[in-house]
């Protein structure tokens, strides 16, 4: 979170200004309405949500017509253009990007360009494009050093050597500093050597588990599987969330309730084994009239009972 507003606060210098997103981005989903009104509070700007047409990715449609120019004092011009890649696990072609920050170049209001990149080393690999392509077409990108990779924790920000200097001060600012990082870089490093050559590996895993759910259990996904992520659509598949984690519980996996499938490089053959046994088990209950729902019940009452 905090690499993305630091970096939003270090473009938009004077209000009024707002920044254009996907309607489904953390910056708007996981910062606006529901982690503290970052974006409103530290950088005074207004978010402009995009639901894309072609309910994938934003595209230079998209962007164009909800630009909103600036002149106008009803509105808040737009100042930055804020694009994620990846998206719940789905990919923001380069060539798209491409049409989008010729858009901006050429645009009055002069829209910076921000990347929320934090799964961006899965995406560009599995694009099969290079990583200094994608990033050459932005004016900051934040990178997770942690998610995919290994790292405990971490983000690192990409840009000019002038804006760096410029976000070093709002870190500062926003208490994003830390004494002795050294062994944290240390770890990030060694992910960043050691991880990111699995990651076609672990892609692999994430698409035969995907064909296995829709191939041989006749399961929906929310979203195709493109890299990393497996996203079961629960309710198509009728199937409670509350009984989707306990029972993968029960055969040594560990799930969000949300049905989204995250495969990193630690993830062995026999957790697959067992994600893909419990499932079916699942299936196989979801057919049964009644079944999964009066199991749900029960675990309700069991949690309020403190049993869970």
């Amino acid at each position: 979170m905090q690499a993305n507003q630091i970096s939003l606060r270090t473009h938009l210098h004077q209000p009024p200004h707002s920044v254009l997103c996907d309607h489904r981005s953390h910056i708007y989903c996981w910062t606006t309405p529901q982690e503290s009104g970052a974006i409103s509070v530290l950088s005074q700007a207004q978010s402009t949500p995009v639901i894309p047409r072609n309910k994938h990715h934003l595209t230079l449609e998209d962007v164009a017509n909800s630009m909103i120019p600036d002149g106008n004092i009803h509105f808040a011009p737009t100042k930055v253009i804020s694009l994620e890649n990846t998206l719940s696990g789905t990919i923001l072609p380069l060539n798209e990007v491409q049409r989008i920050r010729q858009f901006a170049l050429n645009h009055p209001n002069k829209p910076k360009m921000h990347l929320d990149g934090a799964r961006l080393f899965d995406a560009v690999i599995a694009e099969g494009v290079s990583l200094v392509d994608y990033c050459a077409n932005f004016d900051s990108i934040s990178l997770c050093i942690q998610k995919g990779t290994g790292a405990p924790v971490g983000s690192m920000i990409v840009g000019s050597k002038d804006f760096i200097s410029r976000a070093k001060w709002y870190r500062k600012m926003f208490g994003g500093g830390a004494r002795q990082p050294g062994m944290l870089a240390a770890a990030g490093i060694a992910a960043l050597d050691q991880a990111i050559p699995l990651i076609p590996i672990t892609q692999h895993k994430a698409r035969l588990v995907s064909e296995y759910f829709t191939s041989e259990l006749g399961l929906q996904l929310s979203v195709p599987t493109e890299t990393n992520m497996v996203v079961i659509d629960l309710e198509a598949a009728g199937i409670p969330p509350r009984v989707f984690r306990h029972r993968l519980l029960q055969f040594g996996v560990r799930v969000f309730e949300q049905g989204r499938l995250v495969f990193h490089n630690q993830i062995t053959d026999q957790g697959v084994s067992a994600l893909c046994q419990g499932v079916k088990s699942l299936v196989m209950d979801a057919r049964i009239p009644n079944k999964l729902s009066q199991l749900d019940q029960e675990i309700e009452v069991s949690q309020l009972n403190g049993c869970f």
